[in-house]
């Protein structure tokens, strides 16, 4: 949402209002691609308006529909493997963020199928099956808002151990135990 003298600055709540309204469409999945691709043309009016609540996650609105989360990456650490298990819809705009993008072998175990590199402006959709690792690159955080078509909070996700594929609940016992160093 680009800013001028004629123009309205990045609102935090309007994006959540625009968010639920997306999430109620006919096609939620592209009206929400849309919004994301639309709100991040311009990372700098997100980075003046949004100050960062701390570190990890921050529900910013979440019902049955969707969920809207502020989310920090830390630099030198790597977020394991998880799924959402509904839609995800990530945009970046601070920071760099890699997305380690991966598939279910035949075997159980994990194939890293590729990487992501979002800088500030990107944006990623995840279908529900979606796995990914995260982390920021360098050593500052990376900064973004994600929206899920559900209710992140209430539904049963896993976690995966990424040097062995195992899968688990998705805890918060679970994910302290799994969170590493970046190499």
């Amino acid at each position: 949402m680009p800013t001028g003298e004629n123009e309205v600055a990045f609102s935090l709540k309007e994006f959540v209002l625009e968010a639920r309204s997306a999430a109620a469409e006919e096609h939620p999945v592209a009206a929400v691609n849309n919004l994301m691709v639309r709100t991040f043309a311009d990372p700098d009016a997100i980075a003046a308006a949004v100050r960062p609540f701390g570190t990890g996650d921050e529900t910013l609105y979440e019902d049955e529909q969707v969920s809207v989360y502020w989310v920090s990456f830390a630099p030198h650490e790597l977020v394991p493997p998880h799924n959402h298990k509904m839609p995800a819809f990530l945009g970046v705009y601070q920071g760099v963020e890699i997305n380690r993008l991966y598939r279910r072998a035949r075997t159980g175990s994990l194939e890293e199928i590729k990487q992501k590199r979002l800088l500030p402006g990107d944006t990623l959709s995840l279908g529900g099956e979606g796995i990914h690792a995260v982390y920021a690159e360098g050593d500052a955080p990376s900064l973004g808002l994600h929206v899920y078509l559900g209710s992140l909070s209430t539904i049963e996700r896993e976690l995966f151990d990424s040097e062995t594929g195992e899968s688990m609940s998705f805890t918060t016992e679970n994910y302290h135990k799994l969170v590493r160093p970046l190499d």
